[in-house]
């Protein structure tokens, strides 16, 4: 990914991910970065003590007032990126390159805690809209009908869009080779180009 990353960035230089937060830290640590959704799918039983850590891109949320504990709780699904845990460094922050392919889709309930007593339902699904990507760190709780995954929550990590991209590069599972993806100066967005 050195390389490739190095080709497509100018000015800037990748590095292992790097969490935000001492709380995402320990997590980060904690977390199999190998186990990927296909494998709790095919043997959910095998993964209900092991914490994850999957990248994914939000598709839908549902946030619910809690007034009696000043938290909002979420509702969140996910549509699984494969992420090899580098981040490009540049003027401006960090950017991930997610890969446009992944396993599946994923969801959770979490709760946020306000900051500010005016903070409602709404501002929490602003900051968690769809389109943005997580680092979502849990525990396989069980699969649905449909194959979507459920994780008991750890920790979450959003990231706007602008600091991460999703048409740069297209990879797999760790080991798997990266290839570039052609960008076209009309492709300004986070989805793939084809």
């Amino acid at each position: 990914m050195i390389l490739a990353a190095g080709l497509l960035v100018s000015c800037a230089s990748s590095s292992l991910y790097r969490p935000a937060t001492p709380p995402e830290e320990m997590e980060y640590h904690q977390a199999h970065l190998d186990v990927y959704p296909n494998d709790v799918r095919k043997a959910p039983s095998q993964y209900t003590n092991l914490r994850v850590a999957w990248a994914g891109i939000i598709v839908s949320n549902n946030a619910t007032d809690e007034d009696f504990s000043g938290k909002i709780r979420m509702d969140t699904v996910f549509e699984h990126h494969y992420y090899d845990w580098e981040q490009i460094r540049q003027a401006g922050g960090v950017r991930l390159l997610i890969s446009p392919r992944g396993e599946g889709r994923f969801r959770l309930r979490w709760r946020m805690n306000r900051k500010e007593e005016d903070v409602n339902s709404t501002d929490a699904m602003n900051y968690a809209a769809p389109g943005k990507l997580a680092i979502v760190y849990g525990t396989p709780e069980s699969v649905d009908e449909d194959g979507t995954i459920v994780l008991r929550y750890h920790y979450l990590r959003i990231l706007d869009p602008a600091q991460f991209r999703a048409n740069e590069l297209d990879y797999g599972r760790r080991g798997e080779r990266y290839r570039a993806i052609k960008v076209t100066p009309a492709a300004t967005t986070n989805s793939p180009s084809r």
